[in-house]
């Protein structure tokens, strides 16, 4: 991929809201609400977005709860596809991830996505299981594969890092 050096990052707040509502209608047969994301802004999740040309065009969404983080959802606008920019995404995602102490990512995808299946196999998560009926449809609904990837930190480096990240949290929250 060319150009690399053109996109940057930065963490979702709500004047991002409307176009990542595009990426996410245009991504997701069953789109998530605007709320959906509200929430996730405001519970302080791990939000990454992908930025190019100060133009959005993706985003990553995980939840990190101690040593565990969870891929809720991670979209790119078509126009983008398959240019790597997914890949970018996750990597940023899992390297954040990282450094705050997380040894496990969990995420669940459609039966059918075979695209976003062969991403993440090609990325070292490993299906283990399966959540019947997982995915609402307009019509019905669909399993959903579980899939996890472990990241490789010894327990005390992963607890080790996970208090650094709540300390700093910590003392930013003390100073307003």
């Amino acid at each position: 991929m060319s150009g690399k050096e053109n996109f940057k990052f930065k963490i979702l707040d709500f004047k991002d809201l409307e176009r990542v509502m595009e990426i996410e209608r245009l991504s997701n047969p069953t789109p998530w609400s605007i709320g959906s994301f509200i929430d996730c802004i405001n519970s302080n999740y791990q939000n990454i977005l992908l930025i190019k040309q100060e133009e959005t065009i993706g985003f990553c969404i995980s939840t990190i709860n101690f040593t565990e983080s969870h891929l809720l959802n991670i979209s790119v606008h078509p126009e983008f596809r398959s240019q790597g920019m997914g890949q970018l995404l996750l990597n940023k995602s899992e390297q954040d991830a990282k450094k705050k102490g997380v040894s496990d990512i969990f995420l669940e995808v459609r039966d059918s996505n075979e695209k976003a299946i062969e991403f993440y196999k090609k990325n070292n998560y490993k299906n283990v299981g399966k959540r019947k009926n997982y995915y609402r449809l307009s019509q019905g609904r669909e399993d959903g594969l579980i899939f996890t990837k472990h990241m490789n930190l010894s327990s005390l480096e992963s607890i080790s890092r996970f208090s650094l990240f709540f300390l700093r949290k910590m003392l930013n929250f003390n100073r307003g």
